[in-house]
């Protein structure tokens, strides 16, 4: 069987337990069909590509990212980023928006989901260590933390990220680590020919972003793995 991280097997959950009314139903189809094909419909974080010849290419392109505020959660993987069950990462996260129970929040607040969920390497000497991202909708959210209820769970944080440059490169197929790894590397190569600097030179494991449901087919499916860099450079 192709390899399907918790976090995927989790949105096909969440979409089973989508409300029974007919108008909620309906939508609720159209997106499944939507996204069958790639369609993404999620909130997205707002950026700005950079218009310029030496911004990567076809290889990647640079990105200036808007501040935006997000949840995170920290989990252990001895297998790596994407597999095994990520310590359940996905339903703590999932939790605190009130996916499949009760929003786990100070408010109670059912919160949509957004598009990509991140997972990136912890700021920490050890290797294992990694963290899962949500991005809060600006639209229900405009100030970030401040506006965003607190977690019940000790295990979730709420923080703003501040504006950044990331280099992106954006590929199809099914996540597995094999698939990051040679993305990544093909991306750090770039930046580096190009005479980029990444921010974080502790690791060499990109952050990824995946933005699709695990019944999208490998060939429709959008994947980005990222380095933050100095910019402009």
């Amino acid at each position: 069987a192709r390899f399907i991280p918790s976090f995927a097997r989790h949105r096909i959950a969440a979409a089973a337990a989508a409300p029974k009314r007919a108008h909620a139903s309906h939508a609720s189809l159209a997106s499944i069909m939507g996204s069958v094909f790639g369609k993404i419909t999620e909130e997205q974080p707002e950026y700005a590509v950079v218009p310029s010849a030496t911004a990567g290419g076809t290889e990647y392109e640079v990105r200036k990212y808007a501040p935006c505020c997000v949840i995170e959660t920290t989990y252990a993987s001895a297998r790596g980023m994407v597999r095994g069950d990520q310590g359940g990462s996905f339903m703590r996260l999932a939790g605190y928006i009130g996916v499949l129970r009760k929003p786990e929040n100070e408010k109670k607040e059912k919160i949509s989901m957004t598009a990509p969920v991140f997972m990136q390497p912890a700021e920490s000497a050890d290797a294992t260590k990694f963290t899962m991202q949500f991005v809060l909708p600006k639209s229900k959210f405009p100030n970030g933390a401040a506006d965003a209820p607190k977690p019940t769970d000790a295990n979730v944080r709420v923080l703003d990220v501040g504006e950044r440059w990331m280099a992106v490169r954006r590929f199809a197929g099914r996540m597995n680590e094999e698939l990051i790894a040679k993305e990544s590397a093909v991306l750090k190569s770039a930046i580096e020919r190009d005479g980029l600097v990444r921010v974080v030179k502790h690791t060499d494991v990109a952050q990824y972003a995946g933005y699709n449901p695990p019944w999208t087919p490998g060939m429709m499916r959008t994947n980005e793995v990222m380095y933050e860099i100095v910019w402009p450079a």
